[in-house]
């Protein structure tokens, strides 16, 4: 949570010393998104702190499931997940490379990178 808040003040500050359209706008965008990592992480301590149970809605937690459900596959699907995986990714890079302007790049670049994420562990899992 520390390293979310003090993202935050550092994103926030550079709001007021940005000079340029393109400065404010990635401060701008960087200041709103750091914000909303901290809020999640604070709601989940402050859940727990008030019920002694984890709340579960901070995105940490969809990838620990994630996780669980990779480590539990057989190895004939860890194959075809891997598979699956790589092909998606050249897919998404390529739209991005070819679109890079388009409204969606930002999710496909989050996407391309929590596949390669899975992809890590999957290999991992298959010693390669």
């Amino acid at each position: 949570m520390l390293t979310a808040h003090d993202a935050y003040k550092l994103s926030h500050e550079a709001l007021f010393v940005a000079t340029t359209f393109e400065h404010i706008e990635t401060a701008s965008r960087d200041t709103v998104e750091n914000y909303l990592v901290n809020r999640a992480i604070w709601d989940e301590l402050n859940y727990y702190k008030q019920h002694g149970a984890v709340l579960g809605h901070h995105p940490i937690f969809a990838w620990m499931q994630r996780l669980d459900a990779i480590r539990h596959m057989k190895v004939g699907d860890l194959v075809t997940l891997k598979i699956r995986i790589e092909n998606n990714i050249i897919k998404n890079r390529a739209k991005v490379r070819k679109q890079p302007g388009h409204i969606f790049t930002a999710d496909r670049l989050e996407r391309i990178r929590k596949m390669e994420q899975e992809l890590i562990e999957v290999n991992r899992l298959l010693n390669l």
